[in-house]
């Protein structure tokens, strides 16, 4: 067993085992450079031309993610991407920051939201401009932290809203007439009501948790990603590592990560 000496060992060692991109990041790396999607995607213009409401691209599966962007060309693209919308606040609201303090605050960003889309980040950034996000300049210093509680609560309503999508995905299809059997018990209850409901009893029990999601990962074990889910501490370690999100994040993470895990299984089984 090599012992690893420094971060660098770790990016090279995952390099190896990487799996194959996606859809998604394929054509990023064949539609555009690295320059040409920092371009478009950061600053004002991007966020100018961005007009769209958070509705609209919450979690949407066909804009790229800083995920994405990470394995498409690189972490740094990801970071200039950031670095630029910032800048671009700061031009605005007339104050400066260090190039050490702008990598800094861009790579927590980054490493907290890389599940954010593009779109997303210029929404949020022009919220900051126009003041839906609170105040995070105080004279002539700026202050870091208000901006990064400004993103916790921005991902909240996003959260929100990729939940009303969802109830409004089911609610058109009831509609339409659409029936048909599902194995998922979630599936069933229709409404943004009734799967509120679902997950308020799952975060209490464990068997309402393992009905929620009959279909778990078998990295974890059911009980570490329960515990995890509800915020307990060891069980967040367990996933996380040391570098624990905040428990808002981490929540929205692991259940977004379930829900996609469920889904995915239940298509699997409708095609057997």
């Amino acid at each position: 067993m090599q012992t690893v000496l420094s971060p660098s060992q770790i990016v090279q060692e995952t390099a190896v085992i990487r799996k194959e991109l996606t859809p998604i990041q394929q054509a990023l790396q064949t539609g555009l450079t690295a320059s040409q999607l920092v371009a478009e995607w950061s600053g004002t213009i991007a966020q100018l031309n961005c007009n769209v409401s958070l509705f609209d691209v919450a979690n949407a599966e066909n804009i790229p993610t800083l995920a994405d962007v990470n394995r498409s060309f690189s972490n740094s693209t990801s970071v200039e991407i950031i670095t630029e919308h910032l800048k671009s606040v700061l031009r605005y609201a007339g104050v400066e920051l260090t190039d050490a303090q702008l990598a800094e605050t861009a790579l927590s960003i980054l490493s907290s939201y890389w599940y954010l889309n593009l779109a997303e980040l210029c929404i949020f950034f022009s919220q900051l401009k126009n003041g839906s996000r609170g105040q995070f300049v105080w004279g002539s210093k700026i202050n870091n932290q208000a901006i990064m509680v400004a993103l916790a609560d921005f991902c909240k309503d996003r959260r929100r809203e990729i939940e009303h999508k969802e109830s409004t995905r089911i609610r058109q299809d009831t509609e339409k007439g659409y029936s048909r059997s599902e194995t998922l018990t979630k599936d069933i209850v229709l409404g943004a009501k009734g799967i509120q409901i679902a997950r308020e009893e799952a975060m209490q029990s464990f068997d309402a948790f393992l009905k929620f999601f009959p279909h778990l990962p078998e990295k974890y074990t059911p009980e570490v990603l329960w515990k995890a889910w509800k915020g307990d501490n060891e069980a967040l370690h367990t996933i996380y590592g040391e570098k624990i999100p905040a428990a808002d994040v981490a929540e929205m993470d692991i259940g977004m990560y379930l829900c996609n895990y469920n889904i995915a299984k239940s298509k699997d089984y409708e095609r057997i």
